[in-house]
């Protein structure tokens, strides 16, 4: 079935066998849409006109199969459209020519699964109307489910477009060999975030102030931030997947809605005043993402985006969701105000179902890597020591993840690399079941920083080298910290170890920046320690 994206939510098995083991069930698994059949069968127009404005991604690829994605602006209704595959850039050696809608329902984009490729090669796609045709995007399919080869992901998170330019995307453009790049959340921001250069100013919403909360303000900031140049570059050079943190909603949020930060149901964590109630724009940020990205949507649960994704024998990259199941926020979700909630058992960050899907396929894996994608930081982070920063990051939440890395601990888990997000700051460091030094060591953890928003400084109002300064004595687990780069990361994964790149830009002030390696990190196979190369 390579028409399937993710690995089953559930039990920790891979839908095919899900699929053998449920039939008798009669369960019904999420298959993507034949969407050719369907503009056929309505006798849906060809696009004569449009406009290809927000570029072309690839996402969610398999040794066989991939999906693509565009959108058509300048059309009144759903239409078909050219999807064209081929072996070179050039189109000499086409291998699939098909029809595809542009569903008007999903703010005109395309959401085309393709399948019956070969593993491990490289494919460029274009799409095309009758008078317009798009940019040419490349992708290669993961590869086979028995490969011992190296495997190379890259990660970001938090891109606020009036923050700066996005110039690490422009970096990460260019990486070489990247099997997938993965967003870690943060990839829209729903209200006013920093001011940058007057020539990024956010002006979507109704009040041309960058706050959007209904369906169609939320399609404006899609649209508007896929108009960027290098998040097309990004976009267009690699295969993609994307889970979403906070801001592709709202502030802070949590399975209730407000943070704790804002008890006034009138307004979210920003001060906003609310134009939408809670429920209905988490429904409008929600379709709006799924319009957005190169994925299809769970049949079952639609709003569901965790699962896993297998790269050949030598990696699995495990996506979790960690807002739209989780308890308030400890401790009024304020920074620099630690309390005993923060240890409180049962409180939960991942929702029983998610944590016992978790808690079974990560041990049950055979990949070398487990690669944990986390949209907050897991380790602690202090100031000063015992005192956690912040309450809305697993710190928050320390009981459940106690519970989840005792259990993979117990249950012979090797090799746990965890990929994060959201802190805007570049550090790696030693993993363990309790975030800091007390604890048994269970693996590694990178975070690839932001790519534009700034970062801790900004957040407490204290200079980077006065925190820089504390850092080393309170978390002696951190390896590495940077808080004054904006940037991204790689990992690569062998046979016998990790190698975290931790990569950033000189500014994102101005259109173009040099990039560097900021630092280079290795974990051998066996061993829950970070070696600095």
């Amino acid at each position: 079935m390579e028409n399937d994206e993710m690995y089953n939510p559930g039990q920790g098995l891979r839908r095919r066998e899900l699929l053998i083991a449920g039939a008798a069930a009669g369960l019904t698994l999420a298959m993507p849409l034949n969407h050719s059949a369907m503009a056929r069968g309505r006798k849906v127009p060809f696009a004569g006109g449009g406009a290809f404005l927000h570029g072309v991604s690839s996402g969610f690829p398999s040794p066989r199969a991939i999906t693509l994605w565009t959108r058509v602006a300048g059309l009144d209704r759903s239409s078909r459209i050219t999807l064209e595959i081929a072996k070179d850039k050039n189109f000499k050696r086409v291998i699939e020519r098909r029809d595809v809608l542009v569903d008007a329902n999903r703010d005109f984009t395309v959401h085309a699964r393709v399948e019956r490729l070969k593993p491990a090669n490289e494919y460029f796609y274009r799409f095309e109307t009758k008078r317009k045709q798009s940019r040419v995007g490349r992708f290669r399919t993961l590869p086979p489910a028995d490969s011992k080869q190296p495997v190379r992901i890259g990660f970001f998170s938090c891109q606020s477009y009036e923050s700066g330019y996005f110039t690490p995307l422009a970096a990460l453009a260019r990486e070489p060999d990247l099997d997938l790049v993965v967003c870690l959340g943060d990839y829209v921001y729903e209200h006013h975030f920093y001011d940058g250069p007057p020539e990024r100013a956010d002006t979507t919403g109704t009040n041309r102030d960058g706050d959007v909360q209904s369906l169609a303000e939320y399609r404006q900031k899609y649209r508007f931030y896929q108009t960027d140049p290098d998040l097309q570059d990004m976009h267009a050079n690699h295969p993609f997947v994307a889970i979403w943190d906070d801001h592709e909603l709202e502030d802070n949020y949590n399975a209730d809605g407000n943070s704790p930060n804002q008890p006034d149901p009138n307004f979210d964590n920003t001060m906003t005043p609310r134009r939408t109630p809670f429920t209905k724009r988490r429904l409008n940020g929600y379709r709006a993402f799924f319009e957005s990205m190169p994925r299809l949507q769970n049949k079952k649960n639609r709003n569901s985006i965790y699962g896993s994704l297998r790269l050949g024998r030598t990696a699995e990259l495990f996506l979790t969701d960690q807002r739209q199941y989780r308890d308030p926020q400890p401790c009024g979700d304020k920074l620099l105000n630690s309390c005993a909630e923060e240890e409180e058992p049962g409180r939960t960050m991942l929702g029983a179902e998610q944590k016992r899907w978790l808690k079974n396929a990560v041990p049950a894996s055979d990949a070398k890597w487990k690669v944990w994608g986390s949209q907050v930081m897991m380790m602690a982070l202090d100031l000063p020591i015992n005192k956690p920063v912040n309450p809305d990051q697993w710190d928050g939440y320390a009981a459940e993840r106690k519970e989840i890395l005792e259990h993979f601990v117990g249950s012979g888990v090797k090799n746990l690399a965890v990929v994060s997000g959201d802190i805007h700051t570049i550090y790696a460091g030693d993993l363990t079941t309790t975030g800091d030094i007390t604890g048994t060591p269970v693996g590694v953890e990178f975070n690839g920083g932001s790519v534009t928003s700034a970062g801790i400084p900004e957040s407490v109002g204290l200079p980077s080298a006065a925190i820089q300064g504390l850092i080393p004595a309170n978390d002696p687990h951190l390896k590495f910290t940077d808080l004054d780069h904006r940037g991204y990361s790689v990992v690569t994964a062998s046979s016998n170890k990790l190698v975290g790149e931790l990569k950033g830009v000189e500014t994102v002030l101005s259109p173009t920046s040099p990039s560097m390696t900021l630092a280079r990190f290795e974990v051998a196979a066996g061993s829950p320690e970070l070696i600095r190369i």
